[in-house]
């Protein structure tokens, strides 16, 4: 489970809570995969665990979240 988000910058979030976890894909950017709806600094957050393609190994993939405009 995550516990933080470590944006590009180098600036780091912990995540408060974990609402819900469901598989979905990110409309805005793209992916499929599993999102959590997270809270992070008291404001709701959907962050995406896109599995790499490798079968075997079901941890391996990447975490992203969407932009905000």
């Amino acid at each position: 489970m995550p516990d933080r988000i470590h944006w590009e910058d180098g600036r780091e979030f912990e995540i408060d809570r974990i609402f819900d976890v469901r598989p979905s894909c990110s409309l805005k950017a793209g992916g499929q995969g599993d999102r959590y709806t997270v809270q992070v600094r008291g404001k709701l957050s959907y962050l995406y665990f896109e599995r790499g393609t490798d079968d075997r190994n079901l941890s391996f993939g990447r975490w992203f979240v969407e932009v905000k405009n």
